[in-house]
């Protein structure tokens, strides 16, 4: 895709600007950030060899990030409302990362309490303990597990091959009213509901 086509690459630059002033977390967070963009945008890993030093929580929780701006909800939302189900190293490097940008994150006791989200990472932990992921209309379930797009989850965060995929189940997408970018749906693993036999050890935690 010609750079033309890609204006979060100029977002990228600025983001980009700066980093010597910031803590190295974030430095390293903001260049995680950058390494998704352009994949999302050029439909490869650029600097790969860095990308693949970096752990696959760090680049789960920018993908799980990076999403919303890939996504169309069926209401109009001001501001969405980012949810964590669970506390592991990809909620907690999520949870940071938004408070850093001034974005609203809440931390779920129940999953009966993902109707107020727009966008809800489900950790491993806690989707083992369920039989169903809830499919509610403008909600975007996210998840690491083998099963979680067989019980009705939405984009599963896969590793093949030293690097993080999203796997996205439309049948359940297309349930709760989302759509999805067609720059997202280039980079990512259509999958039926079934198809999970790649996944399980290989995902991050």
């Amino acid at each position: 895709m010609q750079s033309r086509n890609c204006n979060q690459s100029k977002l990228t630059l600025k983001l980009l600007v700066g980093l010597i002033d910031k803590p190295y977390h974030f430095c390293r967070l903001y260049f995680i950030y950058a390494v998704v963009t352009l994949s999302i945008c050029a439909h490869t890993i650029v600097n790969k060899a860095h990308a693949n030093s970096v752990a696959d929580y760090e680049i789960s929780a920018v993908y799980i990030y990076r999403f919303s701006q890939f996504v169309t909800w069926p209401q109009q939302n001001k501001k969405l409302t980012f949810c964590t189900f669970g506390t592991d190293n990809i909620a907690l490097t999520l949870s940071r990362l938004l408070k850093a940008k001034n974005n609203k994150i809440v931390t779920l006791t129940n999953i009966s309490q993902i109707a107020q989200c727009q966008i809800a990472y489900i950790s491993r932990q806690k989707e083992v303990g369920l039989t169903q992921i809830p499919i509610e209309k403008g909600v975007l379930t996210i998840g690491t597990d083998n099963a979680f797009l067989d019980k009705g989850g939405m984009i599963e965060l896969r590793s093949i091959n030293n690097k993080v995929r999203p796997v996205i189940a439309l049948p359940s997408v297309k349930k709760s009213e989302i759509t999805i970018s067609s720059k997202l749906l280039k980079i990512a693993i259509l999958a039926s509901v079934n198809d999970t036999q790649q996944g399980g050890k290989n995902h991050a935690k």
